[in-house]
């Protein structure tokens, strides 16, 4: 596996990256066999989104993350505010919000690495 260094993270990061968007915790023995065998391979970074399943992806991604006990060597690319149909969602407030609930929703204290979700 290739990695890559960004300042301000202190662990590699794999240029392969796992989208998580088919993750649900109803799914959980499915999802943790799955990224069992992803991490195996060396990939370390995992994409998911405040707004993948309503929140599903991200606490199922969580779940796996603390039963392995691997939050010091995986790195997590989280992304929020996606617009809806009322409004383009990108503001301060909707900012702050995205981010407190896919952190407890993931279970940790800080996501690797932010964006702004746009399809």
């Amino acid at each position: 596996m290739k990695y890559s260094h960004l300042p301000g993270i202190d662990k590699p990061i794999s240029r392969l990256v796992q989208g998580t968007v088919m993750c649900a915790p109803e799914k959980q023995d499915y999802v943790n066999e799955l990224l069992d065998a992803v991490y195996a391979t060396g990939i370390n970074t995992f994409d998911t989104a405040h707004g993948y399943g309503s929140g599903k992806a991200e606490r199922s991604l969580g779940a796996w993350i603390n039963s392995r006990g691997l939050r010091d060597k995986v790195v997590i690319l989280g992304k929020g505010c996606h617009h809806n149909q009322d409004r383009r969602r990108v503001t301060p407030h909707d900012i702050s919000s995205d981010i407190a609930d896919s952190l407890a929703r993931l279970q940790t204290d800080y996501i690797d690495l932010y964006v702004l979700h746009r399809d």
